[in-house]
């Protein structure tokens, strides 16, 4: 007897609009710490605004200015920042997914000819495609990138569209301000403090507790897991360790 409602083969979503906002810490070049994070926001694009409503309301409340980003977690944010993990984690309908590199064993000459921001864009591709699927049409915003890697996006998205036929839509790939776009911020979060659980750093108490706390709010032992395409909700897949 087949299952008259069975999970999408493709990530947490079927034949919808999907937003997904990217970002990535310690990549080749800007840290000598051994695990490189790329990941990102997934949800719906129809409750964008909504979801934005409450992550501002909660910043307001706060008193929380400017960007939000990991380097900033200290005591003074951790109860306003606590807050909107919180928020994000009780939403059935926003998914967090990151794939952790261990640089140290990547052949750069053997699998990219040599070529790191080649190297760099073929794991955000690994990172973006086991979840995408189930016919539906796809909308990615990547923070905006240094001049160096301003030609990997339109390679990206070549290659996103070849992996995409007859299982869903690119509809747009973007390089966007993340300074303007808070689904960017909060990704930035999550992946500095995967970022940092997975590098074993320790320092001012407040970013283990927010490590602690996001581990807690999706039902987590920590973030130092590998988890299969399947599991949803908070993501973590490691590449070559």
């Amino acid at each position: 007897m087949s299952n008259a409602n069975p999970q999408p083969q493709f990530g947490p979503f079927a034949n919808t609009e999907v937003s997904i906002y990217c970002d990535e810490s310690r990549h080749e070049g800007q840290s000598s710490q051994r695990y490189m994070v790329i990941g990102g926001l997934w949800l719906p694009r129809a409750n964008r605004q909504e979801i934005l409503a409450g992550l501002r309301e909660i910043q307001q409340r706060h008193r929380i200015l400017g960007e939000l980003k990991w380097r900033k977690v200290s005591p003074s944010c951790l109860p306003g920042y606590s807050e909107m993990i919180e928020f994000l984690s009780r939403r059935e309908d926003v998914h967090f997914r990151c794939i952790v590199v261990d640089k140290a064993k990547v052949d750069h000459d053997k699998y990219f000819h040599n070529d790191r921001q080649f190297g760099f864009w073929v794991f955000y591709w690994h990172c973006l495609k086991q979840w995408m699927g189930n016919q539906n049409t796809y909308f990615i915003s990547l923070d905006f990138k240094p001049e160096s890697l301003r030609s990997g996006p339109r390679r990206l998205r070549q290659v996103l569209e070849n992996e995409c036929v007859k299982r869903c839509w690119l509809k747009s790939l973007d390089c966007v301000d993340s300074h303007e776009n808070l689904f960017c911020q909060m990704a930035d979060l999550f992946i500095g403090a995967v970022g940092y659980e997975q590098n074993g750093l320790a320092g001012q108490p407040a970013r283990p507790a927010m490590c602690a706390h996001i581990a807690r709010c999706y039902g987590r032992r920590d973030l130092k897991g590998n988890d299969l395409p399947s599991v949803h909700r908070f993501n973590i897949f490691r590449i070559w360790s």
